[in-house]
């Protein structure tokens, strides 16, 4: 299952007045806003292992931090949540657009209401580096879409950032191998200096990766047993909304470069009936505008709103929602591979007669890894995920192992009743990290950042259902535990970095 302690208390939360709404406050002396912040971070900073030898760094009031979003909602309602100094971007000067050829100076896409995610990671990166009012120095930037990604990075680099946090990911963005339209931008921001932390994704058990093999009837081969020709996933609440999406690894470095590659995606309901279909005409002629049924990206995708709940039968699993996929045309070879990520608006739920909560969806062809999309796949990013089921885990599809550190807890406990864990969380605790070692030593580069980071500790082998574990066991070096060095561990790993 997807879910566990974690996902438990997700449930229990969105029972709790907390999780509907957020207490407004009232005034304080000094005539400020109460303003929610991390509860426990003194108790994170010594999780992290920030000891005596980091209080008081000198420099990091001076460390620039550009945290990439889609949703900072609250920041600019007087309340301080953040240093007095962190600048926010929704829309960005057409000058620069312009100047940098970032796409139609036109084109706006704002934050999604509402949504206060990139403001609680960026919380957490300011309590891990000490709640210093003077700093470190935030620039909260709109990454709403690959766009505004690309907008946001040229950004950070005009800015001269020091960190970048990015806790998303573009499923269109890439093959999975750390090259395309995404990774691309961000080695821009790699190019600069920029040390760059990026959440892994909770994609864990949501991901199916395999080869494109066409049967005689056009469908493809997706599996080994019965009904061969299709993926399975059940549903167990009304209302639910599912999304799948079915990319192939034919993306070029320049976005919407086109493919000559097709393949359509559909969805049955468990009596075989079409509830869900995508079957957009790839094309790869770059010259002329795409009609409204094409598109040049290798990209299907299905969204399923109001799903009902599908019947379980215990005693017949093959009695799902089923993905069934076609290939069109194009030129496929052996070297092919498609992934399919499915993903529900809702993962768990409470029963009517049970105790505790039960897993809402499950995808049963899930491979259990190969789970990154851009920019969590780059070779340079700092990727980190935790150790709940749902952190999404690698390798990459050129055979990397990723992500490159967990954090055993990445539970954020805020001072208005809020918590969020995951991988988001796990990599805003490691970028504030990050942002303290850069004041230790200013000149830290992004592939001495790595080497840093593989001097953890290697991941206990000891649970056998671990599935981090298991991908850590499968090759040298392995996927580690996040372990701040001391302050003269530092100094020797900088030295042999270089």
């Amino acid at each position: 299952m997807r879910w566990s302690a974690a996902s438990w208390l997700s449930v229990l939360l969105a029972f709790s007045p907390a999780a509907r709404a957020q207490p407004g406050g009232g005034p304080v002396p000094g005539n400020r806003l109460a303003a929610s912040r991390l509860a426990d971070a003194e108790a994170a900073r010594a999780r992290l292992g920030l000891d005596r030898d980091y209080e008081g760094i000198a420099g990091i009031e001076s460390v620039k931090i550009a945290v990439l979003d889609f949703g900072f909602e609250g920041i600019d309602d007087g309340r301080a949540y953040l240093p007095a100094s962190a600048e926010i971007v929704e829309h960005y000067d057409p000058a620069l657009i312009t100047r940098f050829g970032l796409g139609d100076p036109a084109y706006r896409k704002g934050f999604e209401p509402g949504n206060r995610h990139g403001r609680q990671m960026t919380q957490i990166v300011w309590a891990v580096t000490g709640f210093r009012p003077g700093g470190p120095k935030f620039y909260l930037l709109n990454a709403n879409g690959p766009t505004m990604l690309r907008r946001a990075v040229r950004y950070a680099i005009e800015r001269k950032v020091d960190v970048i946090l990015f806790c998303g990911s573009f499923e269109g963005g890439g093959s999975g191998n750390g090259r395309g339209p995404i990774n691309r931008y961000v080695s821009e921001a790699l190019a600069a200096g920029i040390l760059w932390v990026n959440a892994a994704g909770n994609y864990g058990g949501s991901v199916y990766n395999g080869p494109v093999r066409i049967l005689p009837e056009g469908y493809l081969r997706l599996r080994d047993s019965s009904d061969i020709a299709s993926l399975r996933f059940r549903n167990r609440i009304d209302e639910n909304t599912v999304t799948v999406t079915l990319t192939w690894n034919d993306y070029r470095e320049e976005e919407d470069a086109g493919t000559d590659k097709d393949l359509d995606l559909f969805v049955e309901d468990p009596t075989g009936r079409v509830v869900g279909k995508s079957t957009k005409v790839q094309v790869s002629d770059t010259s002329r505008a795409t009609g409204g049924d094409e598109t040049r990206n290798p990209r299907e995708r299905v969204v399923l709103a109001h799903l009902r709940a599908g019947p379980v039968v215990p005693s017949n699993p093959e009695f799902c929602y089923r993905i069934r996929i076609r290939a069109k045309r194009g030129p496929f070879t052996t070297a092919d591979r498609l992934r399919v990520l499915v993903t529900s608006s809702r993962d768990a739920y409470l029963p009517p007669n049970g105790e505790a909560p039960r897993a809402a969806f499950e995808f049963l062809d899930a491979t259990g890894q190969g789970e990154l999309y851009p920019p969590a796949d780059h070779p340079l990013v700092l990727t980190v995920g935790d150790r709940d089921p749902s952190s999404s885990l690698g390798p990459t599809a050129d055979g990397r192992l990723k992500p490159d550190v967990v954090l055993d807890d990445s539970r954020a406990f805020f001072t208005d009743g809020e918590v969020t864990a995951g991988s988001s969380s796990a990599a805003a605790y490691v970028a504030g990290v990050v942002a303290v070692l850069r004041a230790a030593a200013p000149g830290l580069r992004p592939v001495e950042l790595l080497h840093i980071a593989r001097q953890g500790l290697a991941v206990p082998s000891s649970a056998a259902n671990d599935r981090i574990a298991r991908l850590a066991r499968s090759a040298p070096p392995g996927v580690r535990l996040w372990q701040t060095p001391s302050r003269a561990r530092l100094v020797e790993l900088l030295r042999e970095g270089r």
